[in-house]
């Protein structure tokens, strides 16, 4: 077993073997490993680098998003052109919840990385927010085939996936005002964060506020979303900032 030399508080070099010539810091008289200087480990409860929470952020989203194009079975025994076109027909509910939850993990993900490029650090707070985003999200897929198998039959499956919607919507907005309240983002976008808080909000309501008529007007509800969220003033004034120049996108290096 390889010791460090006696004596040797501030630097160790081990002896033979693969590791020999290493330099351990940090060792005490007792042989106990220390850091250097405690200041230099990472902070759960705050902290600078964002890479694992985009990495980890990332995979699930690609995960979920996998998982819907699982859901959808090839037919089989296809024996005329005629019969796929007759089978294609019958999988159109799984085909158009497929391509909405699409659309919607799509969309989410690009408001989540535009998001994201206006925080500075992270802390406990945001980590478990993002957590709990992401639960909804992953969650998609599932209520998706509920829409896809059930849709027209049963009314509480069309309620679960417009609820999930929304519960996605909530947690992105708590996931702005907690980058706002503790103070995480970059100060030159706080109105950016502000304007993006509201627009959240308002997305979560349209989502909420169509469960009803989604009970009447079935498989045209999407359509009602693309319409309602094409009216939100706050999506509508920022772009228009950026659009005259007033401000700079924010660029993440």
């Amino acid at each position: 077993m390889v010791q460090p030399a006696a004596g040797a508080s501030d630097a160790v070099r081990w002896g033979n073997g693969p590791v020999a010539g290493i330099v351990r810091r940090g060792w005490n008289d007792s042989g106990v490993d220390e850091p250097d200087d405690q200041t230099d480990l990472p902070r759960l409860e705050r902290g600078k680098d964002l890479s694992r929470i985009f990495a980890f952020t990332d995979g699930v989203f690609a995960i979920a998003i996998t998982l819907l194009v699982l859901q959808i079975e090839v037919p089989e025994c296809l024996s005329s052109n005629g019969e796929f076109l007759d089978r294609l027909h019958d999988m159109w509910p799984d085909l158009f919840a497929f391509a909405i939850s699409f659309i919607v993990i799509g969309s989410y993900w690009v408001r989540h990385h535009r998001l994201m490029r206006m925080v500075r650090e992270y802390d406990a707070s945001l980590m478990w927010m993002t957590i709990a985003y992401l639960f909804w999200i992953v969650l998609l897929p599932f209520s998706s085939q509920l829409i896809g198998e059930y849709g027209s039959e049963v009314t509480l499956g069309t309620i679960f996936y417009i609820l999930n919607l929304a519960l996605i919507g909530i947690c992105m907005a708590m996931m702005t005002r907690v980058i706002l309240r503790h103070g995480l983002g970059d100060p030159r976008y706080e109105w950016d964060l502000e304007l993006s808080l509201k627009s959240t909000w308002f997305t979560a309501g349209v989502f909420l506020a169509t469960a009803p008529l989604a009970l009447l007007i079935g498989a045209w509800t999407p359509l009602l979303w693309v319409f309602l969220m094409r009216l939100d003033p706050w999506e509508r004034e920022r772009d228009a900032i950026y659009k005259r120049g007033k401000a700079k996108p924010p660029v993440r290096t």
